[in-house]
C-alpha cells in the first residue's frame, strides 16, 4: 500500500509543475547570481581599483558570455514568462484578508513585475550600451556618476530592495512549492530565515552602493 502512494506522490510530483520550474529556476541560478553579483559589487568599498579589476576576474572564464546566456537569460525568461502568468490570473483580496501573509503575496508579484523592469534597465545600461561603445555603467566611474544622479540612484536603490524582497520571500515560498517545507512549524522557521536573508540583502546592497560613493550620499 505504501508503495503505491510513493510511487503516486512521486508521478504527481515530476516532472516539475510550471510553478515549480519557476521556484527552483529563482533558486538556481538566479538566486545564487544575485548573491555572486552583489558579492563582486561590494568590492565598490575598496575603491575604483579594486572593483573594476573584481569585474573584470568575474567575466574571465571564456565561457562567460554562454553561461551568461543560458545560465542566466534563458533561466531569466522562464522564471518571468511563468511569473507574468501567475500575476496575470492573481486576484487581490486584501482589503478583505488583512493577513500578513497575504500581503506577502502581493507585494511578491509585484516586487516581481518590478525586478523585470529593473533588470531590462540594468542590462541594457550595463552590458548593452558598453558593449558598443556606448557609456555605461560597467565602470566603478560610471556607477558613481549614474547613482549621483537623483532618479538614477532612486531607481537603483528601490530595484535592489524589490530583488532583495522577492528573492528572500521567494525562497520562503520556494521551500513550499517544491515540498521542502510541509508543516506549520518548519514554515515559520523559513520565514525566519527568508527574513534574515532579506537583511543580508539589503545590508550588501547598501554596501555596496556606499562603496559607488554618490555624491547623493554627501
Amino acid at each position: 500500500m505504501s508503495e503505491h502512494v510513493i510511487t503516486g506522490a512521486a508521478v504527481r510530483r515530476f516532472p516539475l509543475t510550471g510553478k515549480q520550474l519557476m521556484s527552483l529556476l529563482g533558486v538556481v541560478p538566479l538566486g545564487a547570481y544575485v548573491v555572486a553579483h552583489l558579492w563582486t559589487n561590494l568590492y565598490a568599498i575598496n575603491g575604483a581599483e579594486s572593483f573594476d579589476k573584481a569585474l573584470v576576474d568575474s567575466r574571465a572564464n571564456p565561457a562567460f558570455i554562454f553561461l551568461e546566456i543560458v545560465g542566466l537569460g534563458i533561466p531569466i525568461l522562464i522564471h518571468s514568462v511563468i511569473g507574468l502568468q501567475i500575476v496575470r490570473r492573481m486576484r487581490v483580496n486584501n482589503s478583505r484578508y488583512t493577513y500578513f501573509r497575504n500581503l506577502k503575496y502581493l507585494l511578491q508579484r509585484l516586487s516581481g513585475v518590478g525586478v523585470l523592469l529593473f533588470i531590462g534597465a540594468h542590462v541594457v545600461k550595463a552590458r548593452i550600451l558598453p558593449s558598443f561603445g556606448t557609456p555605461g555603467h560597467e565602470t566603478w566611474a560610471g556607477m558613481h556618476e549614474a547613482l549621483s544622479e537623483p532618479v538614477t540612484f532612486t531607481v537603483y536603490a528601490l530595484g535592489m530592495l524589490g530583488i532583495s524582497y522577492h528573492l528572500a520571500n521567494g525562497l520562503w515560498s520556494a521551500s513550499i512549492t517544491l515540498g521542502l517545507t510541509t508543516t506549520p512549524q518548519g514554515m515559520r522557521r523559513m520565514e525566519w530565515a527568508s527574513a534574515f536573508f532579506f537583511v543580508i540583502l539589503l545590508c550588501m546592497s547598501g554596501l555596496a552602493i556606499y562603496g559607488f560613493q554618490p555624491t547623493l550620499l554627501g
